[in-house]
Formats: structure tokens, sequence, C-alpha cells
């Protein structure tokens, strides 16, 4: 992967195929080539003729190692966005997140709205408009000494799945600790891009993608029956929604 420099932050990118420009963004503790490589998402969308630009969030993948939740703030992770945009002199770009890759779409289309065209929020829902609970199971479980104690199997489950990509535990975790969830309502509310929000029936993490649409100006929802959060990138109808919606508006 190429590298540039983000305010001082390496941060790891690609860029492949040629066309419309669309900025994909991965979850947290995943990195660009699992999330949208290995599912077959950069083959999906060079073949309908874009550009696709990807790249490792700050302390994920190839992307430099961070250790102070301070490192992660929200106005962080959309910034290292606008300035790889910047740096390969892009002014305009589809967008499209996951998870969390999918809360810095969206505060990116609500602050950034200009710098964007169609926008896909996946993996996403109701949840994100929901204030943080308490405790920081995710976090707890990426700094444990031995992850067969890890009770809350939602958190081992992300644990797991760092470790087998070969994440740095501890950057991981700090990114787990940074508050992020505070201002999603109010972002939607502002956001005036085409929104496609959409997740599995069986996503727990994201909860129905109707209530976050709902309140987003120029937005619907897809629910993609049978699909969970961890097997939704994957799955051949939840690709074809988004393909549709991205490709029904050339």
């Amino acid at each position: 992967m190429a590298e540039f420099s983000s305010d001082g932050v390496s941060i790891a990118y690609e860029v492949e195929g040629e066309g419309r420009p669309i900025l994909l963004i991965h979850g947290f503790s995943a990195t660009a080539h699992d999330n949208w490589v290995r599912t077959g998402w950069v083959q999906a969308l060079t073949r309908a003729r874009f550009k696709v630009i990807t790249f490792d969030l700050r302390g994920h993948g190839a992307s430099q190692k961070l250790y102070d939740p301070a490192d992660y703030t929200m106005d962080k992770l959309t910034g290292d966005a606008i300035a790889l945009l910047d740096h390969l002199g892009i002014g305009q770009a589809d967008l499209m997140g996951f998870s969390m890759g999918g809360g810095i779409s969206l505060r990116l289309a609500a602050q950034h709205g200009e710098r964007f065209g169609l926008v896909v929020l996946a993996g996403m829902g109701g949840r994100a408009l929901e204030p943080a609970r308490p405790g920081n199971p995710i976090a707890d479980a990426l700094e444990a000494d031995d992850p067969s104690i890890v009770e809350d199997r939602s958190a081992r489950a992300f644990r797991l799945y760092a470790e087998n990509l070969g994440q740095d535990l501890k950057s991981i975790a700090a990114c787990a600790r940074a508050p992020r969830r505070s201002g999603a309502r109010e972002s939607a509310e502002i956001i005036r891009n085409k929104v496609l929000v959409i997740a599995g029936a069986r996503d727990d993490l994201a909860g129905d993608p109707q209530a976050l649409a709902d309140i987003i100006p120029h937005a619907r929802a897809e629910i993609i029956p049978g699909t969970d959060h961890m097997f939704a990138l994957p799955n051949p109808m939840f690709k074809g929604a988004v393909m549709d919606f991205l490709t029904g508006w050339n």
C-alpha cells in the first residue's frame, strides 16, 4: 500500500480502477483488505467503472499505530478521509462506510457534504442513535491477557477477529475507548446527499436501518434477510442492493 501523512500520522491507502471515484471506509478492528478486497467489493466496483479508494484507518492494518484514545476522535478520523482525498486531488467522490466506517461516513456527509456524491451507510441502523452504554466491554476484551475469560460474546468476537488479522491490540483498544457516539442524530438530520442505509435483518449491532434513514432527509433503507453484521459485506444480496443504488444514479 502507498502511504501519506495526515497531520503527521502515516495512513496507508490504495487506489484501483478508473472512473467515478468512491471512497470506502472499513469497520472497527478490520482492514481495508479484509472488508473490501477479500469480500469482492473492489473487484465489483472497478468492474462497474469506479475508481476505488481504500485506506486503513489510523491504528489499523498498515497505518500508524497510536495508543492514546484522544488520537481517535471523530474529527481526526474524518480528517484522515478528507486529507486522503486532498492528497489524491479528488474534489468529490461517492462514499461508503461499514459499521464504524459508516459512522465516520455519516459525519463526513454532514460536515463535508459537498465533497461527496452518493453515500452508503452499511451495517448501520437505529443503534447509532442510542447513547453509549456504561462500560466498554470491547476495549476490555482487547486488553485482556486471555480472551477465553471474556464473557461478552460480541466483545470476544471482536478480539478474536482483530487477533486473526494480526492487529496491534493496544492501538485497537485505544480506538475503542475514544468517545464517538454523541452527535449522530444531529449529523443525520443535516445531511443533504442521497443516502442508502443498509443492514442485515439479523444485525443486532446495527439495529433497524429504517430508523436511521427516517431522520436523513434524502435517505432510503434496505434490510437484507438472513444476514448478520459479520457476514453482511460478502452477502450477494447486500452487494447487489448497494451496486443498484450506486449505478442507478450514473
